[in-house]
């Protein structure tokens, strides 16, 4: 069996009803709301942000294009 940290912080925000029901309904099959929740908030800190993922998407599509007009 694994060793846990304890969970002994609370962390509460408010979510409409419709909020609230998407998420139930993308943490089905979690173990709980909480679970789920916990999860993919704690792996949504590693990656990078929303936005800093456009501009590197951007960036590449231009270096494509680019590539694209040298080889025409």
């Amino acid at each position: 069996m694994a060793v846990t940290k304890p969970r002994n912080k609370v962390l509460i925000f408010r979510l409409t009803q419709d909020e609230y029901q998407a998420l139930q309904t993308a943490s089905s099959g979690a173990r709980s709301l909480s679970d789920f929740a916990r999860t993919k908030l704690l792996r949504s800190l590693g990656e990078p942000a929303l936005d800093q993922q456009l501009l590197e998407l951007k960036s590449t599509v231009l270096r494509i294009a680019e590539l694209l007009e040298k080889e025409s």
